[in-house]
């Protein structure tokens, strides 16, 4: 006999999972910061997508959520962030902002523009990848009861520096890809790394604002980026204006002040 899943009549679970693959919401899994994640909520605040987020605490409760959730079947490479959609799990940021482009009709349209995104979203995570080794002690464990190294030493006003010069160095040759509006054309026709660009560059502007002095284009693609839907709400709301983290709290720098 039939089962009623979700109020549909389906005469099985593999019709319910087809179901859920094309009517379900999407959900997001992060910890309660900006992070990684911000540019999938971005993208899906953009969309019409129905989706929901399940945001965690960095807290003994929050992290003991994430030891039980990281044993589920199905969370292949366990990782934060990862979504949930139409049956499946899916982790990897970079996987999850190209999954999420495809599902919202950001991506890329020719093999030049494929090209590009690929480059300047891999550009990005590298320095997105610098900031967190910038901020985070790597002699320190993220669990008070673990093992600390003794040995060695987390020079953070040294690191900030290097950061410095490197992000100057990279928004040098970023700068004109934006002459356009955007990375491959104007605002009309966006794609998945335009909100990866706009997320990550507004952290490292908030860690060293100092750097963007002088790229008009890139402050002109951040402030015409603002101003989108879903953008917009969210930048003008009591979260956002409160202060989020960017970086987990145990960083030397989090964001947040």
């Amino acid at each position: 006999s039939d089962i009623e899943w979700d109020s549909f009549k389906l005469s099985n679970y593999n019709e319910y999972k087809s179901y859920l693959r094309y009517f379900g919401v999407m959900k997001l899994t992060y910890w309660d910061l900006r992070g990684l994640a911000e540019p999938i909520r971005y993208m899906l605040r953009h969309s019409d997508i129905e989706w929901e987020e399940l945001r965690i605490p960095y807290d003994e409760e929050g992290f003991g959520t994430w030891m039980k959730l990281k044993t589920q079947p199905g969370l292949i490479c366990a990782n934060m962030p990862y979504i949930e959609d139409g049956g499946k799990k899916i982790t990897q940021s970079v996987a999850i902002y190209r999954h999420v482009g495809r599902k919202t009709g950001l991506m890329p349209q020719d093999p030049d523009e494929v090209a590009l995104c690929e480059m300047m979203e891999q550009e990005l995570m590298d320095l997105r990848s610098r900031l967190s080794v910038t901020c985070y002690d790597i002699y320190l464990t993220m669990s008070d009861d673990g093992d600390k190294s003794e040995k060695g030493c987390h020079d953070f006003e040294y690191l900030k520096e290097v950061f410095k010069k490197r992000l100057s160095e990279r928004l040098a040759i970023i700068d004109p890809l934006f002459a356009k509006g955007t990375l491959t054309s104007g605002f009309d026709r966006l794609t998945y790394v335009d909100f990866i660009a706009f997320e990550f560059l507004d952290q490292f502007r908030k860690f060293a604002p100092e750097c963007f002095n002088g790229f008009e284009n890139i402050n002109k693609f951040s402030a015409e980026f603002a101003k989108l839907k879903g953008v917009k709400e969210w930048r003008e709301g009591e979260v956002f204006k409160a202060g989020e983290y960017i970086i987990l709290p145990m960083a030397v720098w989090h964001g947040k002040y």
